[in-house]
């Protein structure tokens, strides 16, 4: 019988019919489209008209216009330029993969359109070359990827960078059937890659963050981006985000010191991270002259000054600055002796404890007369005690019936809360508030004139109540003022320099606007062959900000539209009130356990939830341990019988009874005989029963886990340990 060989054969799937067949080949993934230059050639110097060609300079005209008399309507009377500027100025050069396309097949082109915004600079651009017919072969130049830098040169010699990017797009248009290439701005091509999730949440500074972001972008056509000390941390690690508009925007958003902003200016191709210019005058022009329409508004309805917030911070516990005013420390007495092995039983008396009291203590609590010396009495109230709570009956008072008879872990008062903002201004606060909440009485600042105004900030992952705090006050003190918004729209240019050369993150001044002279910072530039507009704002937000108020303003009126996130507004979680990590919930309060003995606890924790981090210590003597924790109520005694003592177990009870564990509320649970809790940072991993770490008495463990209350706020904690000591431990909440 002739042999073949695997290669032959090639892959073999069961059919299912009793034959084998070979499996299609998978096609070898495509090579991509090559593409521009991912160093771009040198933009050549700009040419002249070629002969015979018609003159497409730039001229530049300026008016300057004197304070205006105004009419009885208000209107300006014999309004007239002081002076006047009206020369040939520049001329724009189109370059694309180097080559100069300006006067393509001996043809001006028409001037393209592009956009420039703060942050990140060059944005999109539209160049249209009517010379291509859609019968002519594509030219060299004109390809996936190409590099395309559109310039200014003035006639005095100095060349200005309008718009720097790649072609993305090129094609008939099928409005004006005319051969047009679509571009994306230099920074906005790191768009294309995503920002991946990362494991990392150590806090870092936004500074370093972004240019890391933008640097490690692949082939990537900008230089490298020098990391900078902005004083903001964060570790907003990114989910699948664009790079740029999505996880670069949302730092930013949020980066703010001393008043101002921090951005990310591109001038050509070479990226930087630095804080806004908002004193420099760059341009000039007048409200109500010919050529410029000024259209600003300001809307008090997107002005906060009330700004909550929330965050996850580097420890992976939520926080939402909750104040629970209601709430105490837990006071149950400590257990009255120092070694969790002596108990109280007949004949005890309180120089016997400890504390010097404990006999007393327990018979103020349970109804007995305080003798100080533990009686027949006693032992018939103690057995009593331990029947109603479940636990082992011996009359007995050690640390078992010490947290039933005072409830340890649940004389805490109530977890009602509200949320304090992270910044306000006194003059909408009503009351008063301590630092727990408390109510401190009227508030003598309180305005009721002034309109309140909420705004809530999500800062993401690792940044901490104190960061977000800080970052909070700075924008309100920026955003409280509404400002001036809107746009100002030139045909016209203004006083010191042609309209093309606004550039986004530049000052301007607008003379004569409602009687004074209001300074105006550009956020989006947009340059048509006529027209140039700039989107503007006095207090110098971002343009993603900017456009979101915008929005609001123009449907404000529209029920279906009125709730438009703001930028800085994030996703992270729902809208879910869970205890914050830096509330007093969620604690597991120091006391006793007797060796092998379940002990069980309630602790309060809010109605529902997630929990990322679970930590459980124990002292006095460090002894290996086992727990559970459970939503509804649970006894020494059900714990007993539904998995016995799991430190001497044969197999996992835990694993054995899941189904009456999950019936009885069974959460979470950790511990038994082959792999006890108490080892971290090491593990006690050998089956054989031998530690390979040394007993710590720790339990550190990131898995997290859901929990909703059957009886709201508590959780039930049971827990026993191999040897008498202290036990105490915290849950540490995070995004539900």
């Amino acid at each position: 019988m002739a042999l073949l060989s695997l290669e032959a054969l090639g892959t073999i799937t069961w059919t299912g019919t009793g034959t084998l067949s070979a499996a299609p080949d998978i096609p070898e993934p495509p090579a991509g489209t090559p593409g521009g230059s991912v160093t771009p050639p040198e933009p050549p110097e700009p040419q002249d008209p070629p002969e015979g060609v018609p003159n497409s300079v730039v001229r530049r005209v300026s008016e300057i216009m004197p304070a205006p008399a105004l009419d009885a309507r208000g209107f300006p009377v014999n309004w007239t330029p002081t002076s006047v500027v009206d020369v040939e100025y520049a001329r724009f050069q189109v370059v694309v993969e180097g080559v100069d396309i300006t006067y393509y097949a001996g043809a001006p082109l028409p001037i393209p359109q592009w956009t420039r915004t703060e942050p990140f600079g060059s944005a999109e651009a539209t160049i249209e070359v009517p010379q291509l017919t859609p019968f002519h072969a594509l030219p060299a130049w004109c390809i996936p990827g190409a590099n395309v830098d559109i310039r200014l040169r003035r006639l005095t010699g100095a060349i200005l960078s309008r718009f720097a990017g790649v072609v993305s797009t090129f094609g008939h248009r099928a409005d004006a059937g005319v051969f047009t290439l679509e571009c994306h701005g230099i920074l906005f091509v790191d768009d294309l890659q995503l920002r991946q999730p990362a494991f990392l949440t150590t806090p870092r500074d936004i500074g370093e963050v972004i240019a890391d972001v933008l640097t490690s972008t692949i082939s990537r056509r900008h230089s490298a981006v020098a990391p900078v000390q902005t004083g903001c941390l964060t570790s907003v690690l990114g989910g699948w985000e664009p790079r740029v508009t999505g996880y670069i925007q949302q730092l930013l958003s949020t980066a703010v010191t001393g008043g101002r902003q921090w951005t990310v200016k591109c001038p050509v191709r070479n990226p930087q991270i630095a804080l806004k210019d908002t004193t420099t005058i760059s341009w000039t022009v007048s409200n109500g002259q010919r050529g410029v329409t000024v259209d600003l508004v300001q809307d008090y309805s997107q002005a906060p000054n009330v700004i909550f917030g929330e965050g996850v911070g580097s420890d992976g516990g939520r926080w939402r600055n909750a104040m629970y005013p209601n709430w105490r420390p837990d006071n149950t007495p400590a257990y009255p002796n120092s070694n969790a092995n002596q108990t109280m039983h007949l004949g005890s008396t309180d120089a016997g404890t400890t504390s010097g009291a404990g006999v007393s203590d327990w018979q103020r609590k349970v109804g007995m007369p305080a003798t100080g010396r533990f009686t027949l009495a006693d032992r018939a109230r103690a057995y009593a005690v331990q029947t109603a709570a479940g636990i082992q009956r011996d009359g007995i008072v050690g640390p078992q019936t010490w947290a039933a008879t005072f409830g340890t872990g649940s004389n805490t008062g109530t977890l009602d809360c509200f949320y304090m903002p992270l910044a306000y201004s006194p003059q909408v606060m009503p009351r008063r508030y301590g630092p727990d909440g408390a109510n401190l009485g009227a508030n003598t600042s309180y305005n009721p004139d002034v309109m309140r105004v909420e705004d809530k900030i999500d800062f993401g992952d690792g940044v901490g109540k104190t960061e977000g705090t800080r970052a909070a006050r700075e924008i309100l003190a920026r955003e409280i003022n509404p400002g001036w918004t809107g746009t100002i729209g030139l045909t016209l240019d203004p006083e010191e320099c042609s309209r093309y050369e606004i550039q986004e993150g530049s000052n301007g001044r607008i003379r004569y606007f409602r009687g004074a002279a209001l300074v105006v910072h550009a956020s989006q530039v947009s340059y048509g062959e006529s027209v140039v507009t700039a989107t503007v704002d006095t207090n110098a937000r971002d343009y993603p900000t900017l456009a979101a108020i915008r929005d609001r303003e123009r449907n404000a009126t529209d029920p279906a539209k009125a709730k438009v996130k703001r930028l800085s507004s994030g996703s992270i979680t729902e809208a879910r009130a869970t205890f914050d990590a830096e509330s007093p919930a969620g604690h597991i309060p120091r006391h006793a356990l007797f060796s092998n003995l379940w002990t069980v606890i309630r602790i309060p924790a809010g109605s529902y939830g997630s929990i990322v981090r679970t930590e459980l210590t124990t002292s006095g003597s460090a002894h290996p341990f086992a727990a559970g924790i459970f939503d509804r109520p649970i006894t020494a005694a059900g714990m007993l019988a539904l998995v016995g003592n799991p430190l001497a177990a044969e197999s996992n009870p835990w694993s054995d009874q899941a189904d009456a564990l999950d019936a009885a509320g069974l959460l979470m649970s950790w511990g038994w005989a082959k792999q006890p809790a108490g080892y971290y940072p090491g593990e006690y991993s050998d089956p054989a029963g031998e530690g390979s770490s040394p007993v710590t008495g720790r339990l550190v463990d990131d898995a997290s886990w859901d929990y909703a209350s059957s009886q709201a706020p508590w959780l039930w904690v049971a827990e026993i340990a191999a040897g008498s000591c202290y036990i105490e431990g915290r849950f540490w909440p995070g995004v539900s």
